[in-house]
């Protein structure tokens, strides 16, 4: 069932688009909860104005792009993570190479010799975007380490939580 945020809910996913450098990107926009009571799950949906009356009105299975849940805090999706890369300036992130890249879209970690570069402040166990070299979202992650740590050779630097490529590879055990 879609609803409108909370107070409450509406301070965390502020405090989250603050942090991922999109606050005045979602000022003014849609944004819905839909709640599966079944599993405890508030799903973070971002919708055009018009599909908003509509999913409020007739409650339609599927509506807007799914950009994270809420739980304690707000938790990134992939669809989230690729909007944040295509419309902040300045997020939590990490560039890796091609080689990375493709064990990074197998639910791989990510190796400090792997990193290109990375954004201006990471401390350690925080939530980063992974992107590959075109500055696509390819993963979601989470430092081991501090900026200043971040690149000592052959360590994991960053568990990877969520990767684009788990989408094919769960359709497979679908059937």
């Amino acid at each position: 069932m879609y609803r409108r945020p909370t107070r409450q809910e509406l301070t965390i996913l502020n405090r989250a688009f603050n942090k991922w450098g999109v606050f005045d990107f979602f000022k003014n926009k849609s944004i819905l909860i839909k709640e599966i009571k079944t599993r405890n799950i508030r799903e973070v949906y971002f919708l055009s104005n018009e599909i908003e009356k509509i999913a409020l009105s007739e409650q339609p299975s599927y509506a807007g792009l799914m950009i994270g849940e809420l739980k304690k805090n707000f938790s990134l999706s992939m669809q989230g993570a690729d909007l944040i890369s295509k419309v902040s300036k300045q997020f939590p992130y990490i560039i890796v190479n091609e080689t990375a890249e493709k064990s990074i879209l197998y639910g791989k970690n990510v190796y400090s010799r792997s990193i290109i570069s990375t954004s201006s402040a990471i401390n350690e166990n925080e939530v980063v975007i992974i992107l590959n070299q075109k500055r696509e979202a390819i993963a979601i992650g989470k430092t081991r380490f501090g900026k200043s740590l971040l690149l000592q050779n052959d360590k994991i630097a960053v568990t990877t939580m969520i990767d684009a490529g788990l989408y094919l590879r769960s359709e497979g055990n679908k059937r």
